[in-house]
């Protein structure tokens, strides 16, 4: 039991290190070499845990996406429309990215280009991106693609709402009020379906 314990503990600290060494050069172009160099271990230890570095970043992706899935769920299950589910996700994703730092914007972005992930991590980003999308186009009456355009340009206002918080140029109320206000606006340019 202690020995699960700790391989749990070592698994997380890889995640972290990774993770770290992702959010510091604003690229996920990090090696297992770099990691093992961060952690002050061997390479071949990193291999106890993960296979490669896409399956690290499949585990990063699936521990801070599935916080994301979550506060999508509980959304619409509720009875309100999607202009107030799309303004409560952005708001889950703007406290999300102000608290977690900018990990998950870098990886959604880097996934779109250059996918660093595994097979797991492109599953689960293509469950999530369905299901956004369909609930998009379902909810503005809009296609498919459109929808995925719309919720880029929408996810790109928390993002960069949260990078002014962290950087201090404004705080988390102006940042919250902000984002409100701009992702009604860009869903008010549509007809969105009203809740039943």
């Amino acid at each position: 039991m202690e020995a699960d314990v700790q391989d749990s503990e070592r698994a997380e600290q890889v995640l972290e290190a990774a993770e770290a060494l992702a959010l510091e050069r604003r690229s996920l172009a990090v090696s297992f070499n770099d990691i093992a160099d961060a952690l002050g271990v061997s390479r071949s230890l990193l291999y106890v845990y993960f296979d490669s570095a896409p399956a690290i970043f499949d585990a990063l992706f699936v521990k801070h996406a599935s916080v994301l899935e979550r506060r999508l769920a509980e959304l619409i299950a509720s009875p309100a429309g999607y202009r107030d589910h799309a303004v409560a996700l952005n708001e889950t994703y703007l406290d999300y990215c102000v608290d977690a730092g900018s990990i998950l914007p870098l990886l959604l972005r880097e996934t779109q280009n250059d996918s660093p992930l595994g097979t797991a991590g492109r599953a689960y980003f293509r469950k999530l991106l369905r299901i956004l999308t369909r609930h998009t186009s379902q909810g503005l009456q809009i296609g498919t693609r459109e929808s995925f355009v719309f919720l880029e340009l929408i996810a790109a206002i928390p993002e960069s709402l949260a990078r002014l918080v962290r950087e201090k140029q404004i705080d988390e109320d102006t940042a919250k009020r902000t984002c409100k206000r701009l992702t009604d606006a860009a869903i008010g340019s549509f007809a969105p379906v009203p809740a039943d």
